[in-house]
């Protein structure tokens, strides 16, 4: 009877055994998972004990979505297309470089160009023949704004300062800080939000201050310690406030004189000058404001777009390489998430010294103007992200951009917004090694529109870059070459930039 009892527990103990060891527990981060607006976030999740899971099923999806999973790896294959709004942006991943993935049991989830639908949980779920089990991971993120626009107004006795920023998540604080440790802010308003059509929020507010006031005010807006934008301007002193009346009616009288003066000088010069743009020149007073396009079209070079270097699977060219727009892949992916940095292609063309003009359109016959594209030059060893704070000039990118919620735009440092009114057809763009300048010129009007310093290394080479941007029907296209009128011989005048295609 011993002998039956003790063979029954020894059965008994090691099927449970058995089964134990067949049992697989998923882990998933405890903290929240914080991530940045547009770029790349990876969720951890990891069996234990270590398994092999390349011969499990791992189905990863959003709360209720069971039968509908965003990644679905089955039969040793990853499915990614089942949810639209995850196409393309979802792939198993490394928790860690130390990670030997799938075979020592890590199913964690990666997630590209995020954004705010995709906030909140996240199910793990993992099966085998004899097991089965499930965890969640929670996802946050952050939008980083712009840097903040200041708008100076002066009144009679006071100056009101506005500070403005747009596409921040959550909503940021902002903070007004003067250099004069008494304080000079006679009122201030609070914050005001509003919310943009993509979700992320826009803060504005102003303080008004003394008419004599001598120092630097700076507007911070912040999320946290590390993410935060600021912006300073020096305010030099007003005229001081006098009881005499007699200063203010001869202050007055100076004033009229000064302005009829003005008046007199633009009205002679009005018609030599009303064929050119009304732009206002915000880089440089002293761009030339007498160019010549005749003068720019001898500096013409050839461009031809390299679209095997691209994310040509989301672009269309046409036969001659000289034109590019969005397919409508793109739109699916990349909509609602802000210009599309990641579709840029440059030209086969290396620049590293003279000068070199090229010009693109941006309309076509019975189609409207394209809104949305990007038209510069990039240092040759760039690397592409859909990260808007790795396309700057201290990572070797300068351009001109246009999107539709942030309007005409050049990434300097802070960025610097152009006037609503400007919409060119057509842009010609000139690269100047020997003044180290990049300018853009509205070909149609034959006006200048902004110039920007190139800092490089010498020995750097630099490529034309575009971006046709998504949801415009128009391409991008490169103009053909201008037919110079020959001159003199001796006199001819050609570009003598070093460039190879």
């Amino acid at each position: 009877m011993k002998e039956t009892f003790v063979c029954f527990c020894l059965v008994f103990f090691g099927a449970r055994l058995v089964m134990a060891s067949d049992t697989i527990t998923v882990n998933c981060s405890k903290n929240i998972i914080m991530g940045k607006y547009g770029s790349s976030v990876v969720l951890p999740c990891w069996l234990t004990p270590v398994t092999d899971a390349e011969n499990l099923e791992i189905r990863w999806y959003r709360p209720d979505q069971f039968k509908n999973p965003l990644l679905l790896y089955q039969n040793r294959k990853v499915i990614t297309d089942l949810v639209e709004m995850y196409i393309n942006r979802s792939s198993l991943t490394l928790r860690n470089p130390q990670s030997a993935g799938l075979k020592q049991g890590d199913v964690s989830l990666r997630l590209d160009n995020i954004g705010l639908s995709d906030i909140g949980i996240f199910h793990c779920y993992v099966s085998g023949d004899k097991s089965y089990n499930s965890n969640t991971v929670k996802l946050s993120l952050t939008a980083l704004g712009s840097f903040p626009h200041l708008s100076l107004e002066h009144r009679h006795d006071s100056v009101n300062l506005s500070c403005s920023s747009c596409g921040w998540f959550p909503k940021p604080s902002l903070l007004w800080k003067s250099t004069n440790e008494k304080g000079d802010l006679s009122e201030r308003q609070s914050p005001i939000y509003s919310e943009q059509e993509n979700g992320l929020f826009c803060i504005y507010s102003w303080v008004i201050l003394s008419s004599s006031v001598s120092n630097s005010m700076t507007c911070l807006v912040t999320l946290s310690e590390d993410e935060k934008r600021n912006v300073s301007l020096e305010i030099g002193a007003g005229l001081p406030v006098e009881n005499s009346g007699v200063w203010k009616i001869l202050f007055t009288l100076a004033l009229l004189c000064v302005l009829a003066l003005v008046g007199i000088f633009l009205f002679r010069f009005y018609r030599k000058y009303k064929s050119k743009s009304e732009y206002k020149e915000v880089c440089r007073d002293e761009q030339p404001n007498d160019f010549s396009m005749e003068e720019l079209w001898k500096e013409t070079v050839n461009i031809i777009l390299d679209k095997e270097s691209c994310k040509k699977e989301f672009l269309s060219f046409n036969k001659q390489d000289d034109a590019v727009r969005d397919n409508d892949e793109a739109a699916k992916i990349y909509k609602g998430f802000g210009f599309p940095y990641e579709l840029c292609v440059h030209g086969r063309n290396k620049f590293s010294s003279g000068r070199a003009y090229w010009e693109v359109g941006l309309k076509q016959t019975n189609v409207p103007c394209k809104k949305s594209w990007l038209i510069g030059v990039a240092k040759a060893s760039y690397t592409i992200s859909n990260n808007k704070e790795d396309f700057s000039p201290g990572k070797g990118f300068w351009f001109l951009c246009s999107d539709p919620e942030n309007g005409l735009h050049v990434n300097t440092e802070p960025e610097i917004v152009l006037p609503k009114n400007i919409t060119p057809e057509s842009i010609g763009v000139l690269l100047d090694f020997s003044k180290s300048e990049l300018s853009f010129y509205n070909v149609t009007d034959s006006a200048h529109i902004f110039t920007m310093k190139i800092k490089r290394n010498s020995q750097e080479e630099l490529v034309p870059l575009f971006n046709p941007g998504i949801g415009d029907k128009a391409p991008l296209k490169i103009n053909p070459l201008r037919k110079i009128q020959a001159e003199p011989e001796g006199n001819a005048s050609g570009s003598d930039a070093n460039q190879h295609v």
